[in-house]
């Protein structure tokens, strides 16, 4: 059998693609209204592959995407990859079974992550005096909490079409 569990392949199959995608639909210009109400796509992919404990790198990985963001886009050296590490490190830690919420509580719950870590992110922006006064973080929040059922089933279509291993298939062994 071709997908047979034995022959299952490393996230970084599906990680890395998806990576690579969501950090060019993060770069890419866009009309300023679609522009500002951006959801952080980057977050999503990285949160979604580190709910699998075969994926043990999320924080490195999402500070070396954030330090790929500030280089690309030009914002200081490290807010980006402090916002992105700190949004894994607050939903890894503080919400243990993240994994077996129903969709719409991980939802809420990337919302006001999301939320508390760009209003803290922008506060240190003001404090080194990079940032800008006209600043919207409640729609973002929003949006990207309205992404994460449109990523969690993009990004588990794709493992199960690449035969990437899973927890789901751990438990089921257990049981």
């Amino acid at each position: 059998m071709i997908n047979s569990k034995e022959n299952r392949k490393s996230p970084a199959v599906v990680l890395v693609p998806m990576l690579l995608l969501s950090l060019f639909i993060q770069l890419v210009r866009l009309p300023a209204v679609v522009s500002e109400n951006r959801p952080d796509l980057l977050i999503l992919v990285i949160l979604f592959f580190s709910m699998n404990s075969k994926f043990t790198y999320k924080l490195e990985v999402s500070w070396l995407v954030g330090i790929i963001l500030d280089l690309a886009s030009g914002a200081p050296l490290g807010i980006n990859a402090f916002v992105i590490c700190s949004q894994i490190y607050i939903i890894s830690t503080q919400f243990k079974n993240f994994a077996k919420y129903a969709i719409y509580q991980q939802s809420i719950i990337i919302g006001l992550v999301n939320l508390i870590v760009t209003v803290l992110g922008y506060w240190i922006e003001h404090i080194i005096g990079q940032s800008y006064y006209e600043i919207n973080f409640v729609i973002p929040s929003i949006v990207t909490a309205l992404f994460w059922p449109i990523i969690f089933l993009t990004c588990t279509l794709l493992c199960a079409t690449f035969s990437v291993s899973s927890d789901k298939e751990n438990e089921n062994k257990i049981n």
